[in-house]
């Protein structure tokens, strides 16, 4: 009995984390935070791919650094990202406080969410099948690896599919297939191979080996874009729905 007892007690808590995670995404916000991101993302890789992966006398500027420019790129978008997200965690609670809460309920979420190791394992499964077979793809269509590229492809698609499958986000699952294949496609078929000693000469000009983290991103950041507005415009509807009507006198 004191084992039946405790296995509901489990199920319970259970249930009650996946909906406090399931809330946490449902009504848009966060995707519009990540929307940020992703076009934080699209500026510096655009800018950072010149100074990886192309001789210094093509580079804007800051040609007297050499490699080093490699390391202080990563830290300079670790360290905003890091601020972004602080900034955007307390916006998003005071957004969800005055606009959310009140039609759909309070609920308190950690920083760090209790996310089931599922979510982990078919993200794990996803992506790196799902690497290993566009780097196949992207080796034989494009003549290279595409390094910078393929990452930011299969990522979002893989934590959207997880997330979107084990919580029940139906817009998750539609955008993660339909992100896949635009970003894919776009990757494959629009841009165009830079000349090394010359440089690229806009954000479509890449070389094959490395790619670039720019188009990917732009096109997860405006399916993120649309995916939170969604959520706010279902979370308005169903406060609509939830008022019990009134008749005129």
């Amino acid at each position: 009995m004191m084992k039946t007892t405790n296995q509901n007690q489990v199920s319970t808590l259970d249930q009650l984390t996946k909906r406090s995670v399931r809330s946490f995404w449902m009504d848009g916000l966060w995707d519009l935070v990540i929307a940020g991101m992703l076009l934080i993302i699209a500026v510096w890789g655009l800018f950072y791919i010149k100074f990886v992966a192309f001789p210094s006398w093509t580079w804007p500027f800051l040609q007297d650094l050499g490699q080093s420019i490699v390391w202080m790129g990563l830290l300079l978008l670790v360290l905003g990202l890091t601020v972004y997200i602080w900034i955007m965690w307390i916006v998003v609670k005071i957004l969800k406080n005055r606009l959310i809460y009140p039609f759909t309920g309070f609920a308190e979420h950690r920083f760090f969410l209790p996310i089931d190791p599922k979510v982990f394992g078919w993200y794990v499964i996803l992506y790196f099948t799902g690497l290993g077979l566009l780097y196949g793809l992207f080796s034989w269509i494009k003549g290279g690896l595409n390094m910078m590229s393929i990452p930011f492809i299969i990522s979002p698609a893989a934590i959207l599919f997880g997330v979107g499958w084990f919580y029940g986000i139906r817009r998750y699952l539609w955008i993660a297939g339909i992100g896949l294949v635009l970003s894919l496609l776009l990757e494959l078929f629009v841009t165009t191979q830079a000349n090394y000693m010359a440089g690229p000469q806009n954000f479509l000009d890449t070389l094959p080996q490395w790619g670039s983290p720019s188009l990917p991103c732009l096109v997860w950041a405006g399916l993120f874009m649309i995916s939170g507005l969604i959520g706010l415009i279902n979370v308005r509807s169903e406060e609509r729905e939830a008022k019990p009507a009134v008749r005129s006198q």
